[in-house]
């Protein structure tokens, strides 16, 4: 048996990579538009005796990581065709792509898991997790309800729409924490591709009183029966983005005044964000959390400088347990004043020592060293150092990515 690991050499097989991707998540949904953005040097397959057997997808993302834009693999369409399962074909394919994203300077690798016990095995640590919303509109009005909003909400066609949207996004994105910048055909691949081919996509956009767009909702709205002969509305909201309280109310406000309509659905939420604390009675959300991106550190050094950190100071950090990317191991000296960042090796003694799942959690600022200490995965020379680790590693917003991949 001959074995290669290698990407696809052309767009020829690049279609025997989407059949096996298809295959292996028994879905064709989207294939067409995600095989047109993809390149085939951003691919990593396992051939073995000529045909392709394991596949695996790295899009080349910014991100920002604590407001500041990190170059970052997007590792999608993992698989492998179930004949040629338990050779350690992935394992090979695994190895060799992080050891692509390397070269080409990408010092973290994200993914969406259809399984984290898959991922947990190569290094890849939760970097944030995600909420969904699913509600009765009616029931949906907010405690305080804040005057009417001085400006209006447009319906517009996704065409019409994306200008402003790039730059609500972009505004909205900036500061904040694993967000992906969005390349039009990410918008158009991710964000507004309807969740069901033909399915009409609609956006909500608002101005302020001076007419400035200051926000924006994307969703789809269909007929669905929840009860036997009894046909009502569902809204499903994609993406929902106010730069201020005053364009979350109306947008809010908006989606309510679909009469018709007896169920809202948020499939994707920051943590954050604030409706529980807005609505009048928060538990009609039926609000669900569930583990969203996995983060993997590829190159130790370069991710550790690549962030804004929440105060000034030093902390030593031992990696151990690093098979797949072993030129992280070793003990880093991390000196930063907040803004700007160094990263090294040094002979110090370990202020703290951890596996590269747990630096990928901190650097995405998704737990805190606290956290990880308690929970047994990662060692601190004492209480006092664990206090300067969490100040260090804080991030100003939560860590959420509002696109899949």
């Amino acid at each position: 048996m001959t074995i290669e690991i290698r990407p696809c050499a052309d767009r020829e097989e690049l279609q025997e990579y989407a059949r096996i991707v298809s295959y292996v998540f028994a879905s064709s949904e989207g294939m067409d538009e995600e095989l047109a953005s993809t390149q085939p040097d951003w691919t990593v397959c396992a051939f073995v005796d000529g045909r392709m057997a394991s596949t695996l997808g790295m899009f080349p993302f910014t991100v920002r990581l604590n407001g500041a834009p990190v170059p970052m693999a997007g590792v999608t369409a993992v698989g492998t065709l179930p004949n040629y399962r338990r050779r350690g074909l992935l394992r090979m394919t695994m190895r060799r792509a992080f050891e692509v994203m390397r070269e080409r300077r990408q010092p973290l690798a994200i993914l969406w898991a259809s399984m984290g016990a898959i991922y947990q095995r190569f290094g890849y640590g939760l970097a944030s997790t995600h909420v969904s919303y699913r509600f009765d509109p009616r029931l949906a009005g907010f405690a305080n309800p804040a005057p009417p909003a001085s400006g209006r909400v447009e319906l517009l066609t996704p065409e019409e729409a994306l200008p402003e949207l790039k730059r609500i996004y972009i505004a909205w994105a900036t500061p904040r924490n694993l967000c992906i910048h969005r390349s039009t055909e990410l918008w158009r691949v991710s964000t507004l591709r309807p969740r069901k081919k033909g399915l009409p996509v609609h956006v909500g956009l608002y101005r302020s009183a001076d007419g400035e767009p200051t926000g924006y909702v994307v969703y789809t709205a269909e007929n669905v029966d929840h009860q036997p002969d009894e046909g009502e509305q569902e809204l499903r909201v994609a993406d929902f983005v106010a730069l201020d309280p005053e364009a979350y109310g109306a947008l809010w406000q908006f989606l309510r005044s679909h009469d018709l309509a007896r169920r809202i659905e948020f499939a994707r939420v920051a943590p954050d964000d604030p409706a529980p604390a807005l609505l009048l009675e928060p538990r009609a959300l039926n609000r669900r959390t569930a583990d969203a991106i996995w983060m993997r550190v590829v190159d130790a050094d370069a991710a550790l400088a690549a962030r804004p950190y929440g105060a000034r100071g030093e902390l030593v950090i031992r990696i151990d347990g690093d098979e797949f990317c072993p030129w992280n191991e070793g003990t880093w000296l991390l000196e930063t004043d907040g803004a700007a960042t160094e990263a090294r090796r040094t002979e110090r003694e370990p202020d703290i020592t951890l596996r590269p799942a747990v630096l990928a959690s901190l650097l995405a600022g998704h737990r805190s060293a606290t956290f990880h200490a308690r929970a047994g995965q990662l060692v601190a020379r004492d209480a006092g150092v664990l206090r300067r680790a969490d100040d260090l590693f804080r991030a100003e917003y939560e860590p959420y990515c509002p696109n899949s991949f």
